[in-house]
């Protein structure tokens, strides 16, 4: 009897620290996921500040090339001023492709994953179509100073010292965030 009711009491105290113990590991498993969520939250943070700026600073190219180089764009001054104005493009579509390495990041971050932060929510849905729009207006303006060589071209009636080439890009108009509309195109 006595040995009945130590083996009773030790398999009970054995129960309640087997418990305690799952209690302790599930309690320390939501805590290291709970840091672990807000961890990758810091992280959409910082991706998107980073997205944001080459944003802003592809914004700021767009005007420069608008202001400077597209809306100044003669005739009489096409053959000169076309390797400056390929290179200006050349910078201009370098930025497109800092942002598509942003935006593969925030791809990694937030695809298929729905954060407790409604703000990190929004950066994770507004990335996608910023990004379209950031693509879609470069190859907008790709395509009308393409047009203006065609048009340029076919004044110098096949006179080869005169014609220039158009810009060359292997970019194509995107719907990035699937909404079957393509922001920014500009035709």
């Amino acid at each position: 009897m006595k040995h009945k009711k130590l083996v009773i009491i030790i398999m009970t105290i054995s129960f309640i620290l087997i418990i305690s113990g799952g209690v302790s590991l599930f309690v320390l498993g939501l805590q290291e996921d709970r840091n672990a969520v807000y961890n990758r939250i810091t992280d959409v943070n910082n991706e998107f500040e980073t997205f944001s700026t080459n944003t802003t600073i592809f914004e700021e190219k767009r005007d420069e090339l608008y202001n400077n180089i597209l809306t100044n764009m003669y005739y009489e001054t096409m053959k000169q001023e076309d390797q400056k104005v390929k290179e200006e493009l050349s910078k201009y579509e370098k930025l497109v492709d800092v942002l598509t390495k942003n935006a593969k990041s925030m791809d990694k971050l937030c695809t298929d994953v729905y954060y407790p932060d409604s703000k990190v929510n929004t950066k994770c849905v507004n990335y996608k179509s910023i990004y379209e729009q950031v693509v879609n207006y470069f190859i907008s303006d790709i395509n009308v100073y393409n047009k203006n060589v065609k048009e340029y071209n076919k004044e110098q009636n096949d006179n080869k010292d005169k014609m220039i080439e158009e810009y060359k890009t292997n970019k194509k108009y995107i719907d990035y965030n699937n909404d079957k509309t393509y922001d920014g195109k500009e035709e």
